[in-house]
């Protein structure tokens, strides 16, 4: 965590001292080619793996329940006047097609297995991330409004992160009412990810062996990983949208630890780059909480 936030430091910092430089105003679009390279990667991925792909229909049917009552949340009354400025809705929808069809060539080319190396142990989609969060500070940085931006921040947006958490653990829970193979708090568990599907995904299996024996703890982590792979797929697709319909802070909490990092281009592009400060701080708290919150049910 602490070395994606120091990439995007060295980016604004790079990027506040060569502001001046024409070529920083146009990282945009090379943020955009970065996240269609990471969704591509994360499609691979999955698409590699043979316990979700065998069991895709029956875990994937029950992280799409998790996944989609996790994200069922509505805010209005945090920020004074929210709105949100849409230049191009067709535009916006465009690019939401291209991100799931890099996703989905990503799904392809894992199944297919012509891959040169294998990705369960590159670090390929660490550096690329890493790339990305120095194009996100570059663009940062280099921006004329940054002083307004950090002036702007205010004491009220540490709701943000209470309202994520307290909506994800609810809407959570009520999902148990359709899974009813598994328990309430092994719902709250798989929410408690938070999009961080690759940590939540390894200590639901090994915290969940003792009580539930390896198969079934398996499979519960197989489902935290897509049910959190959905929601960083919801929040990066749905952004546009989020912003229209529920306010500029919406997508900040629906992509949940991804705001400061995958997601965090999308946020600044819908919602503003005001609200960076308000998402990279989002972020970093809920991903200190994932650890807590997964053990904590889990255990119970």
């Amino acid at each position: 965590m602490f070395s994606i936030i120091g990439f995007m430091l060295t980016g604004i910092a790079v990027g506040y001292l060569f502001r001046n430089i024409a070529f920083l105003q146009k990282t945009e679009k090379t943020i955009s080619l970065t996240i269609f390279l990471l969704l591509f990667l994360l499609g691979i991925s999955v698409g590699s793996n043979e316990l979700i792909i065998n069991n895709l229909a029956t875990f994937g049917w029950q992280a799409c329940h998790s996944g989609c009552f996790g994200n069922l949340r509505k805010y209005s009354g945090i920020v004074d006047g929210a709105e949100t400025v849409f230049q191009e809705r067709r535009q916006a929808m465009k690019g939401s097609i291209i991100v799931l069809l890099f996703f989905v060539a990503g799904c392809l080319l894992g199944v297919t297995e012509w891959l040169p190396f294998d990705m369960q142990e590159s670090n390929l989609t660490l550096y690329i991330l890493y790339a990305l969060m120095l194009q996100v500070g570059l663009s940062i940085g280099s921006s004329k409004e940054l002083k307004h931006i950090i002036a702007d921040l205010k004491l009220k947006y540490l709701l943000i992160p209470l309202a994520t958490v307290c909506g994800t653990l609810l809407f959570s829970a009520l999902a148990s009412i359709l899974l009813s193979r598994w328990s309430i708090f092994d719902c709250m568990a798989v929410g408690s990810g938070f999009a961080y599907y690759s940590l939540s995904s390894i200590l639901i299996t090994q915290f969940k062996e003792p009580s539930l024996g390896l198969q079934l703890a398996t499979e519960l982590g197989t489902i935290a990983l897509l049910s959190n792979i959905f929601r960083e797929m919801m929040a990066l697709l749905g952004t546009p949208l989020l912003c229209k319909y529920f306010g500029k802070l919406a997508p900040i909490s629906a992509a949940g630890v991804n705001s400061m990092d995958v997601v965090l281009p999308m946020i600044t592009r819908y919602s503003g780059k005001d609200m960076m400060p308000v998402a990279i701080f989002h972020g970093i708290l809920i991903d200190m909480s994932v650890p807590f919150f997964v053990s904590l049910f889990c255990r119970l």
